[in-house]
């Protein structure tokens, strides 16, 4: 079995784990959550702040080619060139008025890193180069195919005053795409003269995307990236080298960036790494790029998993804490318990009286005084049922005893004379004639009748035949009417039985009790008269036997109650019943009895 001190433990221990366990997951969760919306936050911070600082730098290009194309010496001189094949800058035509201009465009490609070249496509489709190397070349048209679909669109003017970015395949060789910036360049009377062509320089635009700076609130895993339309890259990945244009990036987040969507989620980046990545696109005239700023959930959860650790080692420290506090509050609840034990197991062997020390006030102190109280109390009905055990074996001795001596006497008194006499007639006839012989016999008949009669009288005293043969209520009757005869008393008997016979035990003990109660008047109460009614009503017998004799003083302290009512009160008791009795001095006395039937 175990003990209240092993259950308390256990369970106010497993009470502690289980709510130290929850307070702790929530908490490992919550902040979980709360550090990926953190990292989310500074990731769409990244992406947002890169994606702001790509499209400045696209607005200021254009600007600068609006700028350019607004200088009236480059306009003069763009237009007023001519230019051999395979020419370079040191062979241009001397009467030309634009060196200094283009001394100015040599001037940007050498001191800016946000172009590459300088073209310009004259109305003969003829493009002339101006590289970083100060050369002037005159490239024919035909090894430039895709500049084609461009010439096409300054032919029909749709891009006749604005300045606009696109992407175009220059070198056919190298299959990589140069991002221009283009505005088309109109004579004094407004009419199409040709095209100036900045290519940017992807150096520049990478720099703005990669800075490795551990301050820029990436770490080591971080990133933010830019991939084209054709799902390649056009800034340089921290993982690889030499990116862009190579590494092919097809991720979700690419493919909904692309799509125009905005988002951020948990998804496997284009090294198969699962990342926190929030992406949005990046549309500016014709571009349609998507940029994407991720880092690796492996890096990002690393605070996480260091307050995981912390709350499992504080969950660890708070249960040992617990459990020494539980353990003792055990201890201190479940001692009271084991000395109340003890004293309970004192009492099951008969040991009354002991009492155990009240430490507390409150439920177990209450307790254990109403245990004290217990134990007194079972000290004193123990002693009580003792005295009233012994009071009524006593009862049953002298009832007996008494009985006893009444046959003893009717034995003496009645029977024995009446034997011894007729003992005598029988001598008397061993000497008589016949003639006496005769009448001493009838003599002896008669005193034999006499004889038998009182034998039945005694019989009937102690177990009546007529409750055998014919039930309680002519039992009651013929003893009520023999008293009467024998006593002369006045006995008003009233039966409204509605069963010849009931339970073996309930016609005798009633019987008995009815031959108690006015045997003890007859005895005791100096009555002319005896009222018995004796009704059953409801599955109950009701009795009630009424004297008119002298009572007595139940609240004396010389009085105690006789066998008689005792053994009345017995009977009673034994039959689950009720028994009342009233009486006072000089007015009589009432017994009223209560037995359910059911």
């Amino acid at each position: 079995m175990k003990s209240i001190y092993r259950k308390l433990v256990v369970y106010f221990l497993l009470l502690n784990l289980i709510a130290i366990g929850s307070i702790g997951i929530y908490s490992y969760f919550k902040e979980k959550e709360a550090l990926l919306s953190r990292t989310f936050d500074q990731l769409i911070s990244l992406r947002i702040e890169k994606k702001n600082r790509v499209l400045s730098f696209f607005e200021q290009r254009i600007r600068d080619i609006d700028i350019i194309s607004e200088i009236p010496q480059i306009q003069t001189a763009l237009q007023n060139y001519t230019f051999i094949p395979n020419y370079s800058a040191a062979n241009i035509d001397a009467k030309s008025t634009s060196d200094s201009s283009i001394n100015y465009l040599k001037f940007i490609l050498s001191n800016s890193d946000c172009y590459t070249t300088f073209m310009f496509f004259d109305q003969t489709h003829n493009p002339i180069i101006l590289n970083i190397d100060d050369s002037v070349t005159k490239i024919d048209i035909t090894s430039l195919v895709n500049i084609k679909s461009l010439q096409h669109n300054f032919k029909t003017g749709l891009f006749n005053k604005k300045a606009y970015l696109k992407e175009l395949l220059l070198d056919t060789n190298n299959h990589r795409k140069s991002l221009l910036v283009c505005k088309n360049i109109c004579d004094k009377e407004k009419k199409f003269s040709g095209t100036l062509v900045a290519e940017i320089n992807p150096a520049a635009i990478n720099r703005i995307m990669f800075e490795n700076n551990p301050n820029n609130g990436l770490s080591n895993t971080g990133e933010v990236y830019l991939v084209g339309s054709d799902s390649l890259m056009r800034s340089n990945s921290r993982f690889y080298k030499n990116s862009i244009f190579k590494t092919k990036v097809n991720t979700v987040a690419v493919q909904h960036a692309l799509m125009g969507k905005t988002g951020y989620s948990q998804l496997n980046d284009y090294r198969n790494i699962h990342v926190l990545s929030a992406y949005s696109p990046l549309k500016f005239s014709k571009i349609n790029w998507a940029v994407v700023a991720e880092i690796d959930v492996a890096e990002a959860m690393i605070p996480i998993y260091s307050i995981r650790d912390n709350i499992i080692y504080l969950s660890i420290l708070i249960a040992l804490l617990s459990a020494a506090v539980i353990t003792f509050l055990s201890q201190k609840f479940s001692e009271p318990i084991k000395r109340l034990q003890s004293e309970t197991t004192k009492i099951a062997f008969g040991q009354y009286g002991d009492t155990v020390s009240v430490k507390t006030h409150d439920e177990i102190g209450q307790l254990t005084k109403s245990f004290n109280t217990m134990s007194i109390r079972i000290k004193e009905q123990t002693i009580n049922l003792e005295n009233e055990k012994k009071l009524r074996l006593r009862s049953v001795i002298d009832a007996q005893e008494k009985e006893r001596q009444r046959l003893s006497r009717e034995l003496h008194d009645g029977l024995g004379p009446l034997l011894l006499t007729g003992k005598m007639k029988l001598e008397e006839t061993l000497d008589a004639d016949n003639k006496n012989i005769n009448a001493t016999i009838r003599e002896v008949m008669a005193m034999f009748s006499t004889t038998i009669q009182e034998i039945r009288n005694i019989s009937g005293n102690m177990m009546p035949s007529g409750l055998k043969e014919f039930g309680l209520s002519i039992a009651l009757q013929d003893f009520c009417r023999q008293i009467t005869e024998s006593h002369h008393i006045k006995i008003i008997c009233l039966l409204d039985l509605k069963k010849q016979h009931y339970e073996k035990i309930i016609d005798t003990y009633m019987f008995r009790i009815v031959q108690e109660a006015i045997n003890n008047i007859l005895k005791h109460a100096n009555a002319t008269e005896i009222n018995l009614n004796f009704e059953e009503i409801d599955s109950h017998l009701f009795l009630t036997i009424r004297d008119n004799g002298s009572g007595f003083d139940k609240n004396s302290s010389t009085f105690s109650y006789g066998n008689g009512i005792i053994n009345m009160k017995e009977r009673v008791n034994l039959l689950n019943g009720y028994f009342d009795l009233t009486t006072s001095v000089g007015k009589g006395t009432t017994i009223n009895i209560d037995i359910s039937l059911s």
